[in-house]
């Protein structure tokens, strides 16, 4: 009888093998790129699209300044309730139309107007960095109306380029995307070597942090708002992006955090142990520009 339970029990697991054999063979490789492109929670994959200039745009987008990309405005819920405190409470923002640089500003153009090179990696290709947020007005007094920062809410919508999701790319950290302490070696590089988002803007994550206009508050306003500067005073301005040697989780869209004006005051940790370096800041920034009607249109260009 046990004899008998023997020869059953082997060529069950005969059969089992042979019909293993005849099925499809999925090796480690194309497991692991399908977990990668299925980014969205539910095993939905996350679609990248890059945004289309509709046909009524095609004037406005046509009058970017040298360097800019059109940003159409709209409405989109700017913040995260389910990471740090100071992201929340999520909210409704709506912005106009405006145009923003494609790349973070380089140290070649810095210097032709300000003159002198503060960053520790010099490159003309490389961003400026190790600027205080005066620093860079010096630079938008003398751009004779060509530049202005963007505040928390433009830089935000745009890094999105309406994507809902951890990254402009979806969930999972992906390092075609973005410089990061990962992959850069621990050094800035030249501006756009990485994928662009889907407004066409190149190192909305990484590379440098940017300067915003905006004061830093630790909690946003509720409410719906429309153009939103952030709170009229603060002690702090708010920086956004990450930089080369920030971890994947500083990355974030949403991810924000502050550093005093002039650049003096104690590196803030946060919640996925982002420093903000007080002897090497690696904050550049990059300029915005709003839209103006046909009429006031100005042909000069940086």
């Amino acid at each position: 009888m046990d004899r008998f339970k023997y020869i059953l029990i082997c060529g069950a697991f005969i059969l089992f093998q042979a019909c293993s054999a005849e099925g499809p063979q999925v090796s480690p490789e194309s497991v692991q790129e399908d977990f990668f492109e299925s980014e969205i929670g539910g095993g939905e994959a996350f679609q990248f699209e890059s945004i289309s200039i509709a046909p009524e745009d095609q004037e406005k987008a046509s009058r970017a300044p040298e360097g800019m990309v059109f940003i159409k405005g709209g409405c989109f819920t700017m913040g995260n309730n389910y990471a740090q405190v100071d992201e929340s409470p999520e909210h409704e923002a709506c912005l106009d139309d405006f145009y923003m640089d494609k790349y973070e500003v380089t140290q070649s153009r810095w210097e032709k107007r300000v003159k002198f090179n503060p960053s520790k990696f010099t490159g003309s290709d490389l961003p400026v960095e190790q600027i205080n947020y005066y620093d860079v007005q010096e630079f938008i007094s003398k751009s004779e109306g060509q530049c202005n920062l963007p505040t928390e809410a433009q830089w935000e919508y745009a890094a999105r380029g309406r994507a809902e999701a951890r990254y402009f790319w979806g969930n999972m950290m992906n390092d075609k995307y973005a410089w990061f302490e990962d992959n850069s070696g621990g050094k800035t590089h030249p501006v756009g070597q990485k994928k662009p988002n889907q407004f066409g803007l190149y190192d909305m994550a990484g590379n440098v942090w940017e300067w915003t206009s905006d004061w830093y508050d630790a909690a946003y306003q509720r409410g719906k708002q429309s153009n939103p500067t952030g709170v009229p005073a603060g002690d702090f301005k708010v920086i956004r992006g990450g930089a080369f040697d920030s971890s994947a989780g500083a990355l974030r869209i949403t991810n924000r955090t502050w550093i005093h004006p002039r650049n003096r005051m104690f590196p803030k940790v946060t919640t996925f142990g982002q420093i903000i370096n007080e002897i090497y800041n690696f904050i550049g920034f990059r300029c915005v520009q709003p839209v103006p009607p046909p009429a006031s249109v100005s042909t000069s260009k940086e």
